[in-house]
């Protein structure tokens, strides 16, 4: 044992020294959080700078549909002084769409709303053209339209009705969503909808990386033919164990430090009722498992293969199994309890993954079923170290062309 405790202590400082690992740990949380607010500045910039007025050329074919369009353009400048919008009348009642859409290549307008003869009835519709792809505008212009349409329509009606009398009675009432861990009201719906990919995301990212980084550890020493000085004092299986044991701590390391940082910056957004303590003591209990059986897998992998091209060859469907949940993170988070997430929750690859976006999406799963998956997943862990180190022991001095999978099956009977 302490001959493990060893390497894996040796595996730890080497890889925490590194500059990738100072990056990931450090830089890495830096960089998405600058990337983030400056997003969002440039936004808020974007927003308030200063455009050239846009012409929208307008073809009202209906008639009584234009002088609720320029009412909305007014009020749209008014809030809007840094980008407005300038309403341009046809040059004829008769101009085509056509003709109208030569204007707009020629550059005489940014945009061409036409509103059908029919649409007040119902029968027809708005036609809408702009250059470019912004969406801001084909919002801002879909909107002011329907609601000029509607606004006809009522006074149409004989009598006419009230507009604004009919918006105060469909108005809603106030809506506050309540967290039923610490009873607070607020919070936005749509980053509690996004908690759950957050979640695996990092998890994906710790596990997998640092994963990867043991696949080549394990290819560089043994092309530089250190390993044949390390096995000289230690054991194949002592070598593999101390090597896996020193990611995990690496993998806990980096997780950490994301953790703390991200409770850091939730708490000063007041965003810390998205996580329950019960939630994070999961996370890390699932992330044990499976960090060690994937750091497992690819320490087999890594000991079998030469080069990296060979080992990422041989590792692919490890990684694109993983893939899975984060593609299907959201229907797993919405639907915890599911056929298709109960189902996923039993295959040992990416049962981490898949439970903490049910823990995440239902907080009150069974107890038998978190008992369960982690006994499926300290047993495959288990299954994976044997046949690693079967591997391991074997592939790890042997040079050449790497082994074909029934050349693999053939290493783990091997007494």
């Amino acid at each position: 044992m302490r001959k493990v405790l060893i390497v894996a202590l040796r595996e730890y400082v080497e890889t925490v020294k590194t500059r990738a690992f100072l990056f990931g740990v450090i830089l890495m949380p830096a960089v998405i959080i600058g990337i983030m607010i400056l997003s969002l500045r440039i936004s808020e910039v974007t927003r308030s700078e200063a455009m050239p007025p846009r012409p929208v050329l307008v073809l009202d074919r209906h008639g009584a549909v234009l002088p609720h369009l320029e009412r909305a353009f007014e009020e749209f400048n008014a809030a809007n002084p840094n980008q407005p919008l300038v309403l341009v009348r046809p040059g004829s009642q008769e101009e085509s769409f056509d003709a109208a859409l030569t204007r707009m290549r020629d550059g005489e307008v940014e945009a061409v709303l036409e509103v059908s003869t029919d649409a007040v009835g119902g029968e027809g519709g708005v036609r809408l053209a702009r250059r470019g792809a912004q969406l801001d505008l084909w919002r801002t212009l879909s909107r002011m339209a329907q609601e000029a349409i509607v606004r006809v329509r009522f006074e149409q009606e004989n009598p006419p009705l009230d507009r604004e009398y009919v918006l105060r009675l469909e108005r809603g009432a106030p809506f506050e969503l309540v967290d039923v861990a610490t009873g607070a009201t607020g919070g936005d719906e749509a980053t509690r909808a996004l908690t759950p990919f957050i979640f695996v995301f990092v998890l994906y990212m710790g596990m997998m990386g640092i994963s990867y980084g043991l696949l080549t550890s394990v290819i560089e020493e043994k092309n530089s033919r250190i390993v044949e000085v390390l096995l000289s004092a230690v054991s194949p299986l002592q070598l593999m164990a101390g090597k896996i044991i020193g990611m995990v701590l690496v993998g806990a390391t980096m997780l950490t430090v994301w953790v703390v940082v991200g409770y850091c910056g939730a708490q000063m957004r007041g965003m810390t009722y998205l996580v329950e303590a019960r939630t994070l003591v999961l996370a890390v209990l699932y992330f044990i498992p499976g960090f060690l059986l994937m750091s497992s897998l690819l320490a087999g992998v890594g000991a079998a293969c030469n080069t990296l091209k060979e080992a990422q060859s041989m590792s692919s469907p490890l990684s694109l199994i993983n893939i899975v949940p984060i593609m299907l993170s959201f229907q797993i988070s919405q639907y915890p309890n599911s056929a298709l997430s109960v189902a996923l929750s039993y295959v040992p690859p990416i049962t981490p993954f898949v439970m903490i976006l049910r823990i995440c999406g239902d907080q009150r799963l069974p107890f038998w079923e978190l008992v369960l998956t982690q006994l499926l997943l300290w047993a495959s862990v288990l299954a994976a170290m044997w046949a690693a180190s079967k591997v391991f022991r074997i592939g790890i001095l042997m040079y050449g062309k790497p082994p074909s999978l029934i050349e693999l099956a053939r290493w783990v009977r091997y007494t």
